[in-house]
């Protein structure tokens, strides 16, 4: 993690504090909790320290893929930590960034939590597609095939890039645990 005052990483601390957290709706009301779950989840050290932020982070902002009004800053957050993540962080990081990417946002509980758009949510991803192209072919990661994946569904500026980064992944040692995914994603992005 990158060092900062006190060990914070000071991309994510500069983006938390960028947020009214207070004004934003969640299932749980406001959603003041995250940006402290969100720097545990950033400087976990252990799966289960990772896990239990990420499970603060998903009943708050998440809940069953239908998301709330804090999803976008989160969204927004969630990236900007991922450089500066540890293994454990960053993978937990980008599966809440996946299951964003595929949340609902049209919803019955759309009063209490307010509206969001995944479609902008998954913008601010796209703005970052690098970082998860590099994820996949580094570890591969499937949640980074998720989030690629729905960035070209929703920009198709970038659905070729996409196709590049999968087709290249496939003939990577560190997807073969991973190609039927791969494989299919490809073929849904062109549908």
């Amino acid at each position: 993690m990158r060092g900062g005052v006190n060990g914070r990483d000071p991309l994510l601390a500069a983006e938390l504090e960028r947020y009214d957290w207070s004004a934003h709706r969640s299932y749980l009301g406001g959603a003041e909790r995250l940006p402290g779950a969100v720097e545990r989840l950033a400087s976990a050290e252990s799966a289960r320290e990772a896990d239990a932020a990420w499970s603060e982070i998903d009943s708050v902002a998440l809940v069953q893929g239908r998301l709330s009004e804090c999803a976008l800053p989160l969204t927004s957050c969630l990236i900007a930590g991922l450089e500066g993540a540890g293994a454990e962080g960053r993978r937990r990081m980008t599966d809440l960034l996946a299951t964003i990417a595929g949340g609902h946002d049209d919803h019955v509980d759309i009063g209490l939590v307010g509206p969001v758009s995944v479609r902008e949510c998954v913008r601010r991803m796209t703005d970052r597609l690098d970082l998860f192209a590099v994820d996949l072919k580094a570890h591969g990661n499937p949640s980074c095939v998720d989030v690629l994946l729905m960035c070209g569904v929703y920009d198709a500026s970038v659905r070729d890039r996409v196709s590049g980064v999968f087709r290249e992944a496939l003939a990577l040692p560190s997807c073969a645990r991973i190609t039927d995914l791969i494989e299919a994603s490809l073929a849904d992005l062109h549908e």
